[in-house]
């Protein structure tokens, strides 16, 4: 296989400068075209700003006839039902889930409607989530969800029922302007399911109904907001206005569920069948009152992918819980002000675990010269993109530095120091048996390239390779190799020259051919490093101290267990200061994990990417 020369292969990214790559900017960068986000201002003019005046609520109900009203499609990632499907809460029996049920309505909630750009058609189309009144001193804020925020010609109707004579018992609200937190964003159009998902709620001033009555004198009362502080497990009751199932735009509502943690996120989840498409926004209610729509909000329908699942499942609700920038936000609302800003961080994930199912293989080293362990990734289409490691156990930035169908041929990498200049490099064994070194420049970038093996060597043979210390040699320039036959290698002072001194550390072996990963990491103090060995079986072995004398002695980490047959991807480093080094996991859902300060003993699990939802 013919590799590509250096300037064809990394192309102009040599010298990557790291302040472009600290981003701190509201909107993150990418190197993939699933993780270009949106933008969401964190305070927004009235939806028809622009016209020369105020969308008012007398334009509103010219406009939204009830039968525009009826026509609206809800604004939402949450699925509808297949066509014939039959809706969750008509399931019947004794062992039957808990299901919400259709009832008269509250009050205090209601239908949000507003006119959005369909991506499929470029039209603009009536589309609808749903929405609570919030106490206030004016009376004119109500809640929903970020994604739902927006549009056009926005426009509130508390206790709404398509079924009713009067479907807008208490007037229309002509929404003034929103005020959210500006760090919630959407990633290609979709709600994320990163950490800003926990953002994802949103406060609109509404304008006096036709009657000149405020949104809270009119239908008599409102919600207070309440913060659940950390107590995820809740008996709540959920209202809102699914799509499907539901021809007459009728209230839904799951009285006296039990909530618990959506764990790695400050929010909850509810298991409660009805919840479709147009439920966003839908308020969480504790000490709900049915006659008159008061009690206290602790949530709306909304986080993690707009507070559904990629599998479509009406059945599982997420909800976003109000902490002390909640009631920020919602002062400004209150008092119609703008929030204070906060720049949004870098996200390893918007898009979730499943783009991450394509990470292929992973090296860790310095590779921008700043003292912090960064991690270069491998995908399935061959693009190869540099983590820049932020030294806290996360990542502050990405960068392509490849993209090309050779780096599909990838076998197996390794980061290392080969030529013992403080920057990492990195070693690459292709499928054809070629062998190449890649020196890193300290700033991001490759400064040059180097064939170490030919194609079809025995080289074709290596099944994994991960280089450490392992000599009296203070650089991290051993390589460790396993075989297809079960042999297990080591040589040392690996640089440009290539493989000069070897040694056997396994002769061709069974048990080693069951050696799925490797991960080298200085993991126990000692003055050689060690080598942790994911199992075919799911076990997981620590090689405490490995040396050209032996592979080291083995400390189990892990007995055999199907979960750890599900870890696709390994690599280590000191991605958090100090030593022991961190074992970095890419799971087989895509779930990315950080185990800190893993010795003789797995470290802490902290999650970097979340898994494919569903």
């Amino acid at each position: 296989m013919r590799i590509p020369p250096l300037r064809d292969t990394f192309g102009t990214c040599a010298a990557i400068a790291v302040s472009v790559l600290l981003l701190a900017a509201a909107s993150p960068a990418s190197a993939r075209p699933d993780a270009a986000p949106g933008t969401a201002p964190a305070a927004s003019p009235g939806p028809d700003a622009g016209r020369g005046k105020a969308w008012t609520s007398a334009e509103a109900e010219k406009f939204w006839t009830p039968e525009r009203m009826a026509r609206a499609t809800p604004d939402s990632p949450r699925g509808e039902a297949p066509a014939g499907g039959k809706a969750e809460s008509l399931v019947q029996g004794a062992a039957a889930p808990k299901n919400g049920v259709y009832f008269a309505g509250v009050p205090t909630v209601g239908t949000f409607f507003h006119y959005v750009r369909d991506p499929a058609t470029d039209q603009l189309t009536g589309r609808f989530c749903s929405a609570s009144v919030v106490d206030s001193p004016q009376g004119d804020v109500i809640l929903t969800a970020a994604h739902c925020s927006g549009g056009s010609k926005g426009m509130f109707v508390p206790r709404y029922d398509g079924s009713a004579n009067n479907p807008a018992p208490y007037g229309r609200f002509a929404v003034q302007s929103w005020v959210r937190d500006a760090r919630w964003y959407q990633a290609a159009g979709h709600p994320t399911r990163d950490a800003y998902s926990d953002f994802d709620y949103a406060f609109a001033v509404v304008a006096a109904n036709g009657r000149g009555q405020s949104v809270q004198k009119a239908v008599g009362a409102a919600l207070r907001l309440g913060q659940v502080n950390g107590q995820y497990k809740q008996n709540v009751t959920v209202i809102g206005y699914p799509g499907s199932h539901n021809p007459q735009n009728r209230p839904f509502m799951c009285a006296g569920v039990t909530t618990r943690q959506l764990p790695g996120y400050h929010q909850m989840r509810m298991d409660c069948g009805g919840f479709y498409g147009g439920t966003s926004g839908s308020p969480w209610i504790t000490g709900l009152n049915k006659s008159t729509g008061s009690g206290t909000v602790i949530g709306n329908l909304g986080g993690y992918y707009g507070g559904g699942l990629e599998n479509n499942s009406d059945r599982i609700s997420f909800s976003t819980t109000f902490d002390q920038r909640a009631l920020e936000i919602y002062s400004a609302a209150q008092n119609n002000t703008t929030p204070t800003q906060y720049p949004r961080g870098y996200s390893m994930y918007p898009t979730g675990g499943g783009r991450w199912q394509q990470a292929m293989k992973t090296a860790s080293g310095d590779y921008t010269g700043d003292g912090r362990t960064d991690m270069i990734v491998v995908w399935s289409d061959g693009e190869v993109t540099l983590y820049t490691g932020d030294g806290n156990g996360g990542f502050s930035g990405e960068h392509q530095i490849a993209k090309s169908s050779t780096w599909t041929h990838a076998k197996t990498i390794a980061g290392g120091d080969f030529d013992d200049n403080d920057a990492s490099d990195l070693m690459v064994v292709w499928s054809d048996g070629e062998v190449t070194l890649y020196t890193g420049d300290g700033k991001g970038g490759f400064a040059g390239e180097t064939q170490l093996a030919k194609p079809s060597s025995t080289w074709k043979s290596a099944v994994q390779i991960t280089a450490g210390r392992y000599s009296a040699n203070p650089s991290p320039d051993d390589v460790m190799v396993r075989w297809t036959d079960g042999e297990t290698t080591l040589y040392t002072d690996v640089d440009s020259r290539g493989f000069l001194n070897e040694r056997r550390l396994q002769p061709p072996n069974d048990t080693w051919r069951h050696a799925t990963l490797l991960a080298a990491g200085n993991f126990t103090g000692g003055a050689n490093w060690d080598v942790l060995v994911r199992w075919s079986d799911g076990e997981l072995s620590l090689y405490r101290d490995s040396s050209a004398s032996g592979v080291g002695t083995e400390i189990q980490l892990k007995s055999s267990n199907t979960l750890w047959t599900h870890a696709a991807v390994m690599t280590a480093g000191a991605y958090t200061p100090g030593e022991p080094d961190d074992l970095l996991v890419r799971w087989s859902d895509g779930e990315t994990s950080l185990f800190t300060d893993t010795t003789t003993t797995l470290g802490s699990e902290h999650m970097l990417v979340p898994p494919k939802a569903g």
